[in-house]
C-alpha cells in the first residue's frame, strides 16, 4: 500500500512538472494573430491574419506606424521630423553603398567608379542584412550586405528591372 501511495505521489509531481514545463513553453495558449497595418494613399487597412479587418480614412501625409503593447500607433510626421528622417535614411543608405563600393567584385562591376547613389534602385533592411537593387550601365543587380561584418555578401544579376 506505502508503495502504491509513492508512485502515486511520484506521478503526481511528474504530472505537475509536465504541465509547469508546457505553460512556460506556451504550449496550450492562444497564439498571437499575425496584424499588419498598410497604408496607401489616404486609407489605413489592417489586416488580422491576412483577412481585412478594418479600413480608416486619413488626412493625406507622412506616417509612422509602429506596434506599442498592444496599441497600433499611428504618428503624422511634422516636416522637421520627415527631414530628419530622410537624412537619417540618406546616410544609412551611403554607408550601405560605401560598404558595397569596398567589395573588388562591385569595382569590376563598376570599371573601378563603385556604385553612384544615381544608381540605387531600392535599399531594403531587414535585420542584418541589406539589400541594394542597383541599375549599373543598363543591368540591374541584387546586393546583399551583411551588417555585421560590413561585407557584400551576393551579387546576383537580376533578369530585368524592380
Amino acid at each position: 500500500m506505502k508503495a502504491r501511495l509513492a508512485l502515486l505521489g511520484i506521478l503526481a509531481i511528474i504530472g505537475l512538472l509536465m504541465a509547469g514545463i508546457t505553460t512556460a513553453l506556451g504550449a496550450g495558449s492562444p497564439r498571437g494573430k499575425g496584424v499588419e497595418a498598410v497604408l496607401m494613399g489616404d486609407q489605413l487597412r489592417i489586416y488580422e491574419d491576412g483577412k481585412l479587418v478594418k479600413e480608416i480614412t486619413i488626412p493625406e501625409g507622412d506616417y509612422v506606424i509602429r506596434i506599442s503593447g498592444h496599441k497600433l500607433v499611428v504618428h503624422r510626421l511634422t516636416e522637421e521630423e520627415m527631414e530628419k528622417l530622410q537624412e537619417e535614411h540618406e546616410k544609412m543608405v551611403n554607408k550601405w553603398i560605401e560598404i558595397a563600393n569596398k567589395d573588388s567584385r562591385i569595382q569590376e562591376l563598376t570599371n573601378g567608379k563603385g556604385i553612384q547613389y544615381e544608381e540605387l534602385i531600392n535599399a531594403m533592411s531587414q535585420g542584418d542584412e541589406v539589400i541594394l537593387t542597383v541599375n549599373i550601365e543598363g543591368k540591374y543587380y541584387k546586393i546583399t550586405i551583411d551588417l555585421n561584418s560590413e561585407t557584400v555578401k551576393s551579387i546576383e544579376e537580376q533578369s530585368a528591372g524592380p
